[in-house]
């Protein structure tokens, strides 16, 4: 096509070997019937006689001083802004909505009188009276004791024995690590365990008077190793509170028809405080210590308790205690 535009100009007598803008080279060819001669490559003339890139050349066009343009994503329209902010706006409100159901559906928590000093202060006092005719032929219901005036303990259940024979012993290892038993009361644990080789173990409770008579019951230097202090498990570690330090040294933490029982009971929201202070008791290495539990929670109940809990432990074996069917025992091993 050039050689066709050339040979024309040639005939028509047009030079253009002087001529060194494109835009009048065009213009002398175009005059000659060839308007093709003399482009630059790439370009085409535009009516206007300015010059236009061709599609995705990503070159600006000589004369224009234009510099490419960078092609971004799309502005959002009023509209699309507008249609946004009443999605956000009614999500939002939508949720608040939710909660304040679910709030208005969860039912109000009974007030927890265990969790209160005062209640096992006053209980304390009572159930050790020195009038024996003062004192309840029977136990709160749900639970059993040995009460008789051939006793002066008080064995929830009633299976202590059973408990240290059947389950502890088994389970535990006395040379492993020392032992803690939580709310221990008056009850006989201190005497069994220390029988069945358990002659480090540490006791608490959080009433002065109940540790004060354990005391006396037991003195240290004719029962070596058998310790007794007043400690809220579940009280903060800065005021006293929280599993006897140094932490991770205990090889069991038992809980016989103690914290668990009452507060999965009463104030189920607090089972992962208590679950906290046993994991800070228990010992690590060389062996994971476990959780004796004795409550009167069937093995059904104790799985939805834990599951609510979120409670991180494995049931490592169950064992109904007792000839009535009232108490159950756990032994739980932290994951």
């Amino acid at each position: 096509v050039h050689g066709m535009a050339d040979a024309a100009l040639a005939e028509a007598g047009v030079d253009l070997g002087g001529v060194t803008d494109w835009q009048e080279a065009a213009a002398i060819s175009a005059a000659a019937g060839s308007p093709l001669m003399g482009l630059p490559q790439g370009l085409r003339v535009r009516p206007n006689g300015r010059s236009e890139n061709f599609v995705g050349s990503g070159v600006a066009s000589p004369d224009s001083g234009d510099k490419p343009k960078a092609k971004g994503l799309p502005l959002p329209s009023l509209r699309d802004i507008v249609t946004l902010a009443f999605f956000i706006v009614g999500s939002l409100l939508m949720l608040a909505l939710q909660r304040a159901t679910r709030a208005d559906q969860t039912p109000a928590l009974a007030p927890c009188k265990q969790c209160s000093q005062d209640w096992w202060d006053h209980f304390w006092e009572w159930r050790m009276n020195d009038s024996a005719s003062e004192r309840p032929a029977t136990a709160p219901g749900g639970m059993e004791w040995e009460w008789d005036a051939t006793t002066n303990h008080t064995d929830w259940f009633g299976v202590s024995a059973e408990l240290v024979d059947t389950v502890i012993a088994t389970y535990v290892d006395p040379a492993a690590g020392p032992v803690l038993h939580v709310g221990c009361g008056d009850s006989p644990m201190p005497e069994l365990l220390y029988r069945a080789g358990f002659h480090s173990v540490e006791h608490i409770d959080i009433v002065p008077q109940v540790v004060s008579t354990m005391k006396a019951r037991y003195p240290s230097d004719l029962w070596p190793g058998m310790n007794f202090s007043v400690r809220d498990f579940l009280g903060p570690t800065a005021h006293g509170g929280g599993p006897p330090p140094p932490l991770h040294r205990f090889a069991a933490v038992i809980d016989k028809a103690g914290i668990w029982d009452w507060l999965q009971d009463e104030a189920s929201e607090h089972l992962p405080r208590l679950l906290e202070s046993v994991r800070e008791a228990l010992m690590i290495q060389p062996q994971r210590g476990v959780y004796i539990i004795v409550t009167k929670q069937s093995p059904f109940q104790l799985s939805e308790t834990l599951a609510r809990a979120r409670a991180n432990f494995l049931v490592e074996t169950s064992q109904a205690l007792g000839q009535k069917g009232i108490a159950w025992c756990y032994v739980l091993e932290p994951l």
